[in-house]
């Protein structure tokens, strides 16, 4: 790794201005909202939890209420949930809540409520937060709505004072004021999670935990048979719901374009690089960027969305193929877009325009597929990501695969096409039926 002693943001103390208290690889800090709370009334105990470990934990927090009032009445305090388990992925943060109701007649003073915190780490955990906190916070890669919710949890006060000598139970003290008439709230128990290292805008710390498995599990499984299917499925249905029904040769060529893609994350002699570009080359960008050699935003797109599709979840290591079809396909089509329109000037000689151009251009596309709207039209489908497919149409070929037959039948499709194509679409028209002659040429007849 090119830093072998992460030390990633600290966002609990950024809340609590440095508190906390270790427990096991978890660091802990309590408060109480509000601290005078009216007889009668609710409030929130809350549980701020930040993970230092590179593994999942989990929490279990369960709330000590006290048993009477100043006054030596009991069962004034009650709690819906007394207990809440939470799992928290890699160095995620976020806070449990806890309600606490008092009676009406609750005798007015100061109180003590505590909550028993117990961690268990799954696997061998390795810190990546010292004990006193962690790495500075640059909001710069925070969100916006992470940004408001820790503006608003600094306005509570946290403790980390300790009850006891045995176990792990922090307290926090609240006051109870005279009773006041007002509506009562039902709040409920439930677990906020603040931060995770995918809502980081800086790929670095998603690249820092998953690089390895990346490399070592899952660059490995993208191989033509087990990608073509879910990305072929995936394909269809995106673009039939953004009201462009695709014929299953169009189809296929854009899954090829992206499977092609794939394929040359980690090349075989069988997968040649169409056009010799290092940025398709994963496996030897990932030596490149944990080394300091290069950033890591020249990592493909697909790429840095199977990092958070590993962050989400541990099954995207065993199955990408679904991960890449699912959450980060989106991210892939971009790369495959990108990857569409270098091919089209290669073979063509068109000048598709800068990277800005490209990149504008695919970002509008997958807002038409998101929204639906404006409908796709000729264009939107076949340049580049159809044109891309079949000018590597001899690349990655599947073991089904009739390459002919193929060919053949997306030639017919594009003829009865032409009905529906625009004047804005009459270029990109003439310049598929030259990219398909091309291909029937050099398969060896034409069509």
């Amino acid at each position: 790794m090119a830093d072998t002693n992460p030390n990633y943001p600290d966002l609990l103390g950024s809340i609590t201005g440095g508190a906390r208290y270790n427990v096991n690889v978890a660091q802990v800090a309590l408060g109480v909202r509000p601290r005078n709370v009216r007889a009668g009334r609710t409030l929130e105990v809350i549980l701020l939890i930040q993970n230092a470990a590179d593994v999942d934990i989990d929490v279990t927090a369960t709330l000590q209420i006290p048993t009477q009032d100043a006054k030596k009445k009991p069962k004034r305090f009650i709690a819906k949930s007394e207990r809440l388990v939470v799992g928290l992925r890699p160095a995620e943060v976020g806070y449990v809540v806890l309600p606490v109701t008092t009676l009406p007649d609750t005798a007015v003073s100061e109180y003590k409520i505590g909550v028993s915190v117990d961690v268990k780490a799954q696997g061998k955990p390795k810190r990546i937060r010292s004990n006193n906190g962690g790495g500075l916070v640059d909001p710069q890669y925070l969100s916006a709505d992470t940004l408001s919710n820790l503006e608003e949890l600094k306005k509570v006060t946290y403790s980390t004072a300790r009850r006891g000598l045995m176990g792990a139970v922090i307290e926090a003290s609240f006051n109870v004021m005279s009773a006041q008439i007002s509506q009562l709230v039902d709040l409920k128990a439930a677990w906020v999670s603040l931060w995770k290292m995918s809502d980081h805008h800086d790929d670095s710390l998603l690249l820092n935990q998953y690089a390895a498995q990346l490399q070592s599990d899952v660059l490995p499984k993208l191989k033509r048979d087990t990608l073509y299917q879910p990305l072929y499925d995936t394909t269809e249905q995106r673009f039939t719901q953004a009201g462009f029904a695709l014929q299953p040769a169009e189809v296929h060529y854009i899954t090829k374009l992206m499977v092609y893609l794939l394929e040359m994350a980690a090349p075989q002699e069988e997968t040649p690089n169409y056009l010799n570009d290092a940025r398709y080359d994963v496996q030897l960008a990932l030596k490149k960027v944990l080394s300091g050699e290069q950033e890591s935003s020249t990592l493909p797109n697909w790429c840095k969305g199977m990092l958070k599709a590993i962050e989400a979840s541990p099954q995207a290591v065993e199955q990408p193929a679904l991960a890449l079809a699912g959450t980060a396909y989106d991210d892939l089509l971009r790369d495959a877009i990108h990857l569409g329109f270098q091919m089209i000037t290669t073979s063509t000689g068109e000048k598709m325009g800068s990277e800005e151009d490209m990149s504008d251009y695919a970002e509008k596309l997958i807002g038409k597929l998101q929204a639906g709207q404006p409908p796709l039209g000729f264009s939107d489908i076949y340049l580049p990501l159809v044109l891309g497919g079949v000018i590597i149409y001899d690349r990655a070929i599947l073991k089904t695969e009739q390459v002919g037959d193929m060919l053949t039948e997306l030639s017919r499709i594009v003829k009865s096409r032409y009905a529906e194509v625009h004047k804005r679409d009459e270029m990109v028209y003439h310049m598929t039926e030259q990219v398909v002659d091309r291909a029937f040429q050099k398969f060896g007849y034409r069509a």
